[in-house]
């Protein structure tokens, strides 16, 4: 009884008001409202009250960083519904448990903070770098979940893109925070004109979001055209029909190649077929026949090898059925596709391919007319390591080739495509990405999407690639964020001990 009434006090109390005020405008802020005013509105809310009450607990903090958590990655239990309640159940546990890690992330960032400069001036200014620690411990934490960083909430402004070549996604996000902290400087200290300064700039460019952009097609001789496919195939834990699934692929590119018989290349998408390719030679021919002289195949499927691991593999077919080329996935998703402490030998007796090995290698894929690619799988696109930043320069365009169908009609979809796009646009690359169902799309090196299936849509569209000349950016910015974060902390833990 004693439980319930502290239970009862905590829910009506006005801290536990301004959490939830402050998580539901941090919300709307992400992927897909992406209504980045609130996001500064929200953290600097929170973050006031939590300066000015002394009562403001960390059991306030956590539940904070967990309601937004929980509520934005809610979609990946979608995957699991398939599979009956037990596996609904056992989505629910996962996601909690995720959750409730990143929640335990910021508390810890924000208690580092508080550690060294509590009572100190500095406080108010260096309390949201917590949050840029976060960003970036998630990159590198239990195989990396960078997912939804700050500098999200700027998907839809292509504007406030541009400044992400030079930036990158965690520089935007340090930025983001950086004035935030100065607001907060200002609240604390009644700095009225300097907060009424950046109030309006960051206005300013929440509004410039508002600006409609139209691509530009560069001109060239040289092209390359693609057919992108999205046969609006729904995944399941407990129905897996291959040749239906098979036949549904075969007859939309039959329909898009009848009316682009002209194109270079088609994708498929992740996981087009859930078996193992790699030891299917008729099969192999069976896909090779839907193409003409030249024409390429990309899909992706499952490869056991000679080593009896399993991997997930994007194939590059020609018309005779050859694997001229392919990539296997590199970054794993826990739980997804592998199980820790579970020997990799067991992947072959499951259907669909619980335990798979990474790849080794970053291929790169020759297409014709000379233009080259890099391969990505799934949530590969949104993350910041060595083989994929070392390969990236000698690239064209970056070809992705995504399985969101297992988030049904939920947002998870429209998020993946948001946190592509910011990485896509840090690298200046063009990206190309195919999806059962989901959004498959093109989107430009600048951050406009130019071509678009969205969710729940059968359909395929034909983009017509011109490779371009000029120098793009294609190094990461993350080490120097790292450096110059930690520079600020450094200078500021000084700064306090001698002015101490």
């Amino acid at each position: 009884m004693v439980l319930n009434l502290n239970s009862l006090s905590f829910l009506l109390s006005r801290r536990f008001l301004i959490v939830v005020v402050s998580a539901l405008l941090i919300l709307l802020s992400l992927p897909p409202f992406g209504i980045s005013l609130f996001y500064w509105v929200g953290i600097t809310f929170f973050f006031y009250f939590l300066l000015s009450d002394q009562n403001f607990s960390i059991k306030y903090i956590f539940v904070f960083f967990y309601l937004i958590q929980f509520i934005s990655l809610i979609w990946i239990i979608q995957s699991f519904a398939s599979g009956g309640w037990g596996y609904s159940l056992l989505g629910v546990i996962l996601i909690s448990i995720l959750s409730g890690f990143i929640a335990f992330l910021n508390l810890g960032s924000i208690q580092l903070i508080y550690y060294f400069f509590r009572e100190k001036s500095l406080l108010p200014f260096l309390l949201p770098l917590s949050l840029s620690i976060t960003d970036l411990l998630k990159e590198f934490i239990i195989g990396g979940f960078p997912w939804n960083p700050s500098a999200v909430i700027y998907f839809k402004n292509l504007l406030v893109l541009k400044s992400l070549p030079f930036l990158g996604v965690y520089g935007l996000g340090l930025t983001i925070h950086l004035f935030i902290g100065l607001i907060l400087l200002c609240l604390v200290n009644s700095k009225r004109l300097i907060f009424y300064i950046i109030s309006v700039f960051v206005t300013f460019s929440f509004l410039t979001g508002f600006i409609q952009h139209q691509s530009d097609t560069p001109e060239s001789k040289d092209s390359l055209s693609f057919l992108v496919i999205q046969p609006n195939i729904y995944e399941s834990l407990v129905n897996q029909n291959v040749i239906e699934n098979l036949e549904k692929y075969e007859q939309l590119t039959l329909e898009a190649l009848q009316d682009h018989p002209e194109a270079d290349v088609i994708i498929w998408p992740e996981g087009s077929l859930s078996i193992d390719l790699n030891n299917r030679p008729g099969l192999l021919v069976r896909l090779g026949s839907l193409l003409g002289n030249n024409q390429k195949l990309i899909l992706g499927s499952s490869a056991i090898k000679e080593d009896g691991f399993l991997y997930n593999r994007l194939y590059v077919l020609n018309e005779t059925g050859v694997v001229e080329q392919f990539y296997d996935k590199q970054k794993l998703v826990l739980f997804g596709e592998y199980v820790p402490w579970v020997k990799p030998f067991v992947s072959r007796f499951l259907n669909l391919g619980m335990n798979y090995v990474p790849g080794k290698i970053q291929s790169l894929i020759n297409l014709p007319n000379q233009v080259q690619a890099i391969p990505m799988i799934c949530f590969e696109s949104i993350f910041n390591y060595k083989s994929i930043n070392k390969n990236i320069c000698e690239t064209d365009l970056v070809i992705q080739i995504s399985n969101d169908s297992w988030f049904g009609k939920w947002y998870g979809p429209q998020q993946h495509l948001a946190n592509s796009l910011m990485r896509s646009v840090e690298f200046q690359k063009t990206l190309i990405r195919s999806t059962p169902s989901g959004v498959s799309a093109v989107i430009q090196p600048n951050g406009i999407i130019s071509h678009r299936i969205d969710n729940n849509v059968r359909d395929y569209f034909y983009y017509t690639y011109y490779p371009s000349n000029q120098n793009m950016n294609c190094l990461s910015t993350m080490y120097y964020v790292i450096g110059l974060l930690l520079l600020i902390l450094f200078s500021s833990w000084i700064y306090v001990r001698v002015k101490r």
